[in-house]
């Protein structure tokens, strides 16, 4: 058997053996692109162009499904991190003690006392602390709150009789740090 007997027929006159066009190099989707990049810049919008730009790519469609699946993966974590962050910031900040209202309160009692020490302001802090520490939703701060009430309630003791007992004022200085940690941002 020969060469030419195993070649193909030749076409017939006027249709010229001509190579089919190449076919046509489909484009990266838009859409996969964008998709990945919102997925670092606003995940939920990552999402969403990502999961589009799933369905656009693939076999005979547009170039890009590793783009777009990649950002469907780095959006969903960034979305999960996200709400998990949220979820853990509002459970911190409700079990703070910060916002305990026997922190504010007791805080504006000894704000309007002042360094005032006569007899009617000690008592009117006293009466402050003690409503702030009847307020209080955690027990820590109750206790701080209550000994620093007591603290005035010696110190308003000791003005009235003039004996002043010794270290009162280092306890009361004491108490209020220890105040201030429960109930101040930082201390």
């Amino acid at each position: 058997m020969s060469l030419d007997s195993q070649l193909p027929p030749p076409p017939p006159p006027g249709q010229e053996n001509y190579a089919a066009p190449a076919p046509q190099q489909q484009g990266t989707s838009g859409l996969a692109i964008a998709g990945l990049i919102f997925a670092f810049v606003f995940a939920p919008i990552g999402f969403i162009l990502s999961l589009i730009g799933v369905f656009k790519t693939g076999e005979g469609k547009a170039k890009g499904r590793g783009l777009a699946v990649t950002g469907l993966i780095l959006s969903s974590l960034f979305v999960i991190g996200g709400v998990v962050g949220i979820i853990i910031a509002v459970t911190a900040v409700s079990n703070s003690t910060v916002l305990d209202p026997g922190c504010t309160a007791a805080k504006d009692t000894i704000i309007k006392s002042g360094s005032a020490a006569d007899e009617a302001s000690l008592q009117a802090t006293v009466d402050g602390l003690n409503a702030a520490a009847a307020k209080a939703k955690h027990d820590d701060v109750k206790a701080a709150t209550q000994t620093l009430a007591n603290d005035y309630k010696a110190l308003l003791d000791a003005v009235k009789t003039g004996n002043m007992p010794a270290g009162l004022e280092d306890k009361i200085g004491t108490d209020g740090a220890a105040f201030d940690t429960l109930c101040t941002i930082g201390s």
